[in-house]
């Protein structure tokens, strides 16, 4: 009796998770770009760097992007963002410290997510800079940006 009470019990369990479970839902249109070498970001602080770009065209879409910053010398803040070349517009940005002095890493991928709901056609490209002024990090190679 008791086999047939955990039984039911086990079942009870799996179904109750394979309700909440939603179905998959295949992406429709997916854009995309990436680095193929590593870029040096600029030496004057604050500088852009226009790692790659996409074209999106009106409508609702989940922007995914990430870069991996890297810095053998004195440390360095390194702050990457998706903007919209039309209208200059950041619309997600994530910062990382990098270097050789404690409390920074010697590489950090910075990545990020973000939603946006566009009326007309725009470029969103993948830029970095750095704080300081001076040679220092730069971006490997693999940078990379994704709408869907």
């Amino acid at each position: 009796m008791k086999l047939l009470a955990l039984t039911s019990s086990l079942l009870a369990i799996v179904g109750s998770v394979v309700s909440l479970t939603l179905p998959a839902t295949a992406i429709g249109t997916a854009l995309f770009a990436k680095t193929t070498t590593g870029l040096s970001l600029p030496t004057t602080g604050g500088q852009e760097l226009r790692l790659t770009q996409i074209l999106l065209p009106p409508g609702q879409w989940v922007i995914n992007y990430s870069a991996t910053a890297v810095n053998g010398g004195a440390a360095d803040t390194v702050r990457c963002y998706v903007r919209a070349r039309e209208t200059g517009q950041i619309l997600s940005g994530h910062v990382a410290e990098v270097g050789v002095q404690p409390g920074a890493s010697l590489a950090s991928t910075i990545s990020g997510v973000t939603l946006v709901n566009l009326n007309e056609p725009t470029t969103m490209v993948l830029t970095c800079v750095q704080d300081n002024t001076g040679l220092g990090p730069y971006i490997d190679a693999g940078a990379e940006i994704a709408a869907y």
